[in-house]
């Protein structure tokens, strides 16, 4: 255990070190996250309160920093696994790091230290903004309960990541569907509108995305003021996603690992 935490903290200090090297890329990426909220508060003033967001405290605004707030961390583990890989192939160091005697969960986790804390930023200046602007604020208990939400959304994301990965490993072409997942997820899930909008035969999809229960449930805790009996479905739901896609991607992977092995292409871009 203590070995394991050694390595994934070595993991996330070389990644953090290079993600700090790039100053120009740190101030793209506060700018965006400013730009996005504001480009929100600017909409939610157009909008007003619909009539659809009547249920949560708030309106638009607060809807739709909730699903960024979500979605980013969403984002950060769909691609963090394949752009791991796709850089480690080209500087020729994915085929060392297999070899050593690291486990393969442990270079996951620790692949994935970086953008979640990055994701944990945007996130704090997330709802800082949204205190500024609108006086946001949401019961610290809802927060803690969202939190598990939250880790339940992440764990299907991160299977949805370490499958572009699988396929990056064996094509050693770019993310396969990383962007698409994600487009499809905020269409579908409710990120930044209500899928009641959405026509009735498209809103029946919604119910297969994962994502849908993660940000149902959190605005249920933080703009409803709801409780854990209220997302209780959710929850459930998104543990049975995570049962079923964390084994079943990771078998993915090992398999993919272990054929690159004996056609010798594991190290080749």
């Amino acid at each position: 255990m203590t070995q394991a935490l050694t390595r994934i903290a070595a993991l996330t200090r070389r990644d953090l070190i290079i993600e700090l090297s790039y100053h120009f890329q740190l101030m793209l990426r506060f700018s965006t996250v400013l730009l996005a909220v504001l480009m929100f508060f600017f909409l939610g003033r157009l909008m007003g309160r619909p009539e659809e967001l009547s249920r949560y405290e708030g309106g638009y605004f607060e809807f739709a920093l909730v699903g960024l707030l979500v979605m980013g961390y969403s984002q950060a583990c769909v691609t963090a696994f394949g752009r791991s890989i796709q850089t480690a192939q080209a500087d020729g160091t994915f085929e060392i790091l297999l070899s050593t005697p690291t486990r393969l969960s442990t270079l996951m986790i620790g692949t994935l230290a970086v953008p979640m804390l990055f994701a944990t930023i945007d996130a704090v200046v997330y709802i800082a903004f949204g205190w500024a602007l609108v006086g946001f604020t949401a019961p610290l208990a809802g927060f803690a309960i969202a939190a598990m939400l939250l880790l339940l959304t992440v764990g299907t994301f991160a299977a949805i990541g370490i499958l572009s990965a699988t396929v990056i490993i064996l094509t050693k072409r770019g993310d396969p569907f990383s962007s698409l997942v994600l487009q499809l997820s905020n269409l579908l899930a409710g990120a930044v509108f209500p899928i009641a909008v959405l026509p009735e035969w498209l809103q029946n999809f919604s119910y297969v995305v994962p994502a849908f229960y993660g940000l149902r449930g959190t605005r249920e805790l933080l703009l409803a003021g709801g409780g854990v009996a209220d997302v209780a479905t959710d929850i459930l739901v998104l543990v049975g996603f995570n049962l079923v896609l964390l084994p079943a991607s990771l078998y993915a992977l090992n398999r993919a690992i272990r054929m690159a092995r004996i056609t010798g292409t594991l190290g080749n871009r």
